[in-house]
């Protein structure tokens, strides 16, 4: 899939949130796909269409780290960009970012820029 380096797959259990961060990744260039459970992700992630996967702080740790093996191993060139609560958060080892959640997703924004820039 020719755009697969700029295909997000957004996994977070919260719509609005979902929809407030695609709205922030769209301006640059990123095309977003959500889902709202681990079991959805998987099965995007076995259809191999997605370049970055995007794990949200609401996510409970087992499936943040369960997505993000999965992620990993499956997918050509992967990157997995955390986003996390506070600080000392919880991430996946697989993690190539990690951004702490803001309301007006800047760090994420500058994450995912230089990541499409690479």
């Amino acid at each position: 899939m020719r755009d697969r380096p700029r295909t997000v797959l957004h996994v977070s259990p919260d719509p609005a949130l979902a929809n407030s961060r695609a709205q922030a990744l769209s301006p640059i260039g990123c095309h977003v796909v959500s889902v709202e459970t681990v079991v959805s992700a998987l099965l995007e992630i076995s259809l191999g269409r997605c370049g970055i996967l995007l794990l949200c702080h609401k996510l409970d740790h087992t499936g943040r780290c369960t997505l993000a093996e999965y992620f990993d191993k499956n997918c050509p060139d992967p990157y997995i960009v955390a986003v996390l609560a506070h600080d000392d958060d919880h991430f996946p080892p697989q993690a190539h970012a990690c951004v702490v959640h803001s309301p007006d997703h800047g760090s994420l924004v500058t994450v995912m820029r230089q990541r499409l820039a690479a």
